[in-house]
């Protein structure tokens, strides 16, 4: 057993390896059988591209030395470098024998010998060990690579990219994790590492901006896509910075700006819906590809909401009233779906107290297809009297059957699946909704 004075090595730095192992990946003599091995996670000194020349009874040294590495007896190792001379070998195998020890910093004069010696690839890789071990890890990730780029083997490439893993790509993972979750300021927190080693990690820093967005800070957002190059990612994120800014004239032009770019034209139609700004949602729904599963329905309830919004005063007024009446029924019913007033029905009733109105065409519409009721010995359709939730559900569903649509699911006490709410008082607004969702829908 290594005496336990000896064993100063940390978790993940050494692994006892089989001894052939160790020489089979490093070239080095071995340690005597049966004795017990470490393995090292930096290369014997005297070897890989860059080595100095040395001769050959310093090559002996220095292979005892790192044998006695190998077997965790830093001291003797120590010894053996002290014989080598004073050369870079003989000071990397000093310095390799202080990592083991843990009882100095090496960092310092690793770093003179990258200095000295820039294409002494043994020394980075040890120089990255040391730094991983102090925590270091902007050094210890640029040593990694550096050492790889120099001694391009398996081993110390596994080495670079599992630090990066470790420190970059794990954090940016978890980083989005906790975005996705709507924890932005933990997802902050995890990123920060992450960007602190790469501040040019592209998909880091489109994750820092989306962050500060949530957290409401479209400046910063700005400021840390200053450092990408201004692509359709980009692009669609400064809509958003527009949007967090309250600037939704501006993301509209943004997002416009993407016309093959099928979620950006998605946003930008979003807004210009919440606008109200119908023809421009009809052209930018017309610009998406027709396999877009929502593109037939969106493009119809624009154009639905375009024809209301440039429709006679009294239709707009029955779609703005609260509560609604049933003359502003007839309307909303007969103006959003059209095809009614080609449909055959019953003969065209007398009605005596709509003869003054606008909307006479529209409720006597109504009327002969059986959508809203009248009182036939009165002759009477009492146009201002505020609707029920059931004329409101009898009216739609009678309709969807006339014009073969599927009727809504209302809702009913108790009904916790997707339903269709009436809510009390009845506005127009919402009839209007109901009835534009189901002919959209349809392509009508």
């Amino acid at each position: 057993m290594i005496p336990r004075s000896n064993q100063h090595f940390s978790p993940g730095f050494v692994a006892v390896v089989a001894l052939g192992i160790v020489a089979s990946m490093s070239g080095c003599a071995t340690a005597p059988s049966g004795t017990p091995a470490v393995r090292l996670d930096f290369p014997p000194p005297g070897t890989g591209p860059g080595s100095p020349a040395i001769d050959r009874g310093v090559q002996r040294d220095i292979d005892a030395g790192w044998n006695e590495l190998l077997r965790g007896d830093s001291a003797a190792a120590r010894k053996s470098a002290a014989r080598a001379g004073t050369g870079p070998v003989a000071e990397l195998l000093e310095l390799q024998a202080t990592i083991v020890a843990d009882d100095n910093d090496p960092i310092p004069r690793l770093r003179g010998l990258t200095d000295a010696q820039p294409d002494y690839a043994a020394v980075w890789i040890t120089l990255s060990v040391a730094a991983e071990k102090a925590n270091n890890e902007g050094l210890a990730l640029a040593a990694a690579n550096r050492g790889a780029d120099l001694w391009p083997d398996e081993r110390w490439e596994n080495r670079a990219e599992q630090l990066h893993q470790r420190w970059v790509d794990d954090r940016v993972s978890s980083a989005r994790s906790l975005y996705d979750a709507e924890q932005p300021t933990g997802a902050l927190d995890t990123l920060a590492p992450a960007l602190s080693l790469e501040p040019d990690n592209r998909p880091a820093v489109l994750l820092q901006a989306r962050i500060l967005i949530a957290l409401d800070e479209p400046d910063r957002a700005e400021a840390a896509l200053a450092s990408l190059s201004r692509d359709d990612d980009v692009v669609r994120l400064s809509g958003s910075i527009a949007e967090a800014r309250g600037d939704l004239n501006a993301a509209l032009r943004i997002y416009a700006s993407l016309p093959d770019d099928p979620e950006a034209t998605l946003l930008a139609i979003g807004i210009a819906e919440t606008q109200g700004e119908w023809s421009t949602a009809m052209n930018l729904w017309s610009a998406l590809p027709d396999d877009m599963p929502e593109k037939a329905p969106g493009l119809s309830r624009a154009k639905l909401r375009w024809r209301l919004s440039v429709m006679p005063y009294y239709v707009l007024e029955a779609v703005g009233s609260t509560p609604l009446d049933r003359a502003g029924l007839a309307v909303i019913l007969v103006s959003l779906a059209p095809k009614l007033e080609t449909l055959p029905g019953g003969a065209v009733p007398l009605l005596s107290d709509i003869m003054d109105l606008p909307s006479q065409r529209e409720i006597l519409t109504a009327v002969r297809l059986g959508l809203i009721d009248s009182d036939q010995f009165d002759h009477r359709f009492d146009p201002d009297r505020a609707v029920t939730a059931g004329e409101v559900s009898s009216a739609i569903n009678r309709m969807s059957g006339l014009l073969a649509l599927d009727r809504p699911h209302w809702c009913t006490n108790g009904d916790n699946s997707p339903c269709t709410s009436l809510d009390s008082p009845i506005s127009g607004e919402r009839v209007a909704g109901i009835v534009i969702t189901l002919v959209a829908r349809e392509g009508t």
